[in-house]
């Protein structure tokens, strides 16, 4: 289904005041009850599920649990998730919300509970094929009240349909609606412990913090936080915390920034696979960065979790690679540079080998550079005037070719004798950056005059990246570069 960002906790401190629940299901229907102040309801949950973050991209999501021993490889078999919906006065309205929500293969509405709370129950059943294909059994129900419903939605696969539609009625007839909330004491207390520190960016650390769900941790470091599912103690939390700091300051010295950063980097270390999964990895990847939310997303992917992330290591590469692609977006003013030099330059520092605190050296990907010779040897090899001007469509429509030929000639351009020799060559990458980032700001100050809509902000980030590819290969003959190129991929990148 289309996901868009995550509702968070209000910006304010609530005032205390005396809780008045209207009614509530069996004591005895659930062992665990799952309370929810800021948005002004408990629920009751099997003693088996936890809270599980919520994906970035979902309208109006709350809420999603999941079993604590859902597999680790694949996404849960059976996941709850509370939804809030506007302008839902009536049933209809939930089903059409339904409809376009999970566009169902089947959907039936069923029998509910009476009205209670003051809201009007309605419940639906059916099927959808999730991101995957795959189909899953769809369980929906609403609490309407006045224009906004309160949905609950229960999925699972179809095996399990029967045992787990008992679970989803008894989840949704669980809901108690309180009519005033309750003073925020989480959010008191994060506000305590960064009003102690000197910290940047404290507001969203707060916000940030405030909207994590039970058995995360937090590790802070000056231009970042970290989200670890797991203990604050583990080691494995410090070292890619600390890795962070060592990678950032060496992108601070390849890409210096003309003014400070302005945003929070926010890194997502999700438990294992199947998490990482529900959160809306992509199943081929081990992490990514999601420029909409600005967040870095990963799993540990080892598969004995204990101390720390030996070096090489893919949970480790992955992390500086997308923290490149992050740092790059907030020094860049969120434009997005070429595919070739977006991915070749990330995939440059994936080969990043930290050592106290400090990036020592930046070592070579053997396996893209094998593959690479392979693929030369075979003549199939885009051209580098084409693999300059590809859009990202282009470029991510054959990854294993172009990812290795972007990183090809970001390394030769870093490393090799020859582009050191040739100053044009050798500056090649700093004109792209320098020209990409001036000539964004100046075309989103032109469009944000003009009015600032998606067609404008397109227009304007392409002429920009067009600029920055002229200023870069000003005084480079582009078929002597990919003749030395190619010379060096055939040497073994010497």
């Amino acid at each position: 289904m289309a996901l868009l960002p995550a509702l968070h906790r209000a910006g304010r401190v609530l005032r205390p005041c005396l809780l008045a629940c209207i009614a509530a299901a069996p004591a005895s229907a659930f062992d665990l009850t799952s309370k929810h102040p800021e948005h002004g309801f408990s629920i009751g949950l099997p003693a088996a599920f936890e809270a599980r973050p919520v994906p970035p991209g979902s309208e109006g999501l709350l809420l999603v649990h999941a079993p604590k021993d859902a597999p680790k490889d694949r996404r849960a078999p059976v996941t709850h998730q509370v939804f809030t919906v506007e302008d839902a006065a009536t049933a209809e309205d939930v089903q059409r919300w339904v409809l376009r929500t999970f566009q169902p293969s089947e959907l039936a509405r069923e029998r509910s509970v009476r009205k209670r709370y003051g809201r009007t129950p309605a419940r639906f059943t059916g099927a959808y094929l999730d991101g995957a294909g795959e189909t899953r059994a769809l369980f929906v129900h609403g609490w309407i009240e006045d224009t906004r419903a309160l949905i609950f939605v229960g999925e699972c696969e179809p095996r399990i349909e029967r045992r787990e539609t008992r679970v989803f009625a008894r989840v949704a007839s669980s809901f108690r609606f309180f009519s005033h909330a309750e003073i925020d004491e989480e959010r008191a207390r994060w506000t305590r412990r960064y009003r102690r520190t000197r910290l940047p960016h404290v507001e969203e650390r707060i916000e940030v913090a405030c909207a994590l769900v039970d058995g995360w941790s937090v590790r802070d470091t000056e231009h970042s936080i970290v989200l670890y599912h797991g203990p604050g103690s583990a080691p494995v939390l410090e070292q890619i915390a600390d890795e962070l700091v060592a990678v950032r300051r060496r992108f601070t010295s390849d890409f210096p920034p003309d003014r400070p950063a302005e945003s929070l980097s926010v890194v997502r270390v999700c438990r294992d696979r199947g998490e990482y999964l529900t959160f809306g990895g992509n199943p081929g990847t081990v992490g990514h960065f999601n420029p909409n939310t600005r967040e870095l997303v990963l799993y540990d992917a080892r598969e004995v979790r204990e101390g720390r992330l030996p070096a090489g290591h893919p949970t480790l590469c992955t992390l500086y690679h997308e923290a490149c692609h992050q740092f790059v977006h907030h020094t860049a003013s969120a434009v997005r540079p070429h595919a070739w030099y977006d991915e070749g330059t990330a995939e440059f520092y994936a080969g990043a080998v930290v050592d106290r605190g400090r990036v020592i050296r930046i070592e070579g990907l053997p396996e893209r550079e094998r593959f690479l010779r392979t693929r030369l040897a075979s003549g199939s090899l885009p051209a580098l005037e084409t693999l300059l001007r590809m859009s990202q469509q282009e470029y991510y429509a054959s990854p294993d070719v172009n990812y290795s030929m972007g990183y090809a000639l970001v390394r030769f351009l870093r490393t090799s004798r020859a582009a050191r020799a040739e100053e044009a060559w050798g500056g090649l990458l700093e004109r792209y950056f320098a020209e990409l980032r001036a000539r964004w700001r100046l075309e989103a100050e032109g469009a944000a005059f003009s009015g600032m809509t998606g067609s404008r902000l397109r227009a304007a980030a392409g002429r920009a990246r067009e600029r920055a590819l002229e200023a870069a290969l000003e005084g480079v003959d582009v078929a002597e570069l990919e003749e030395a190129l190619r010379a060096w991929i055939r040497a073994g990148g010497r």
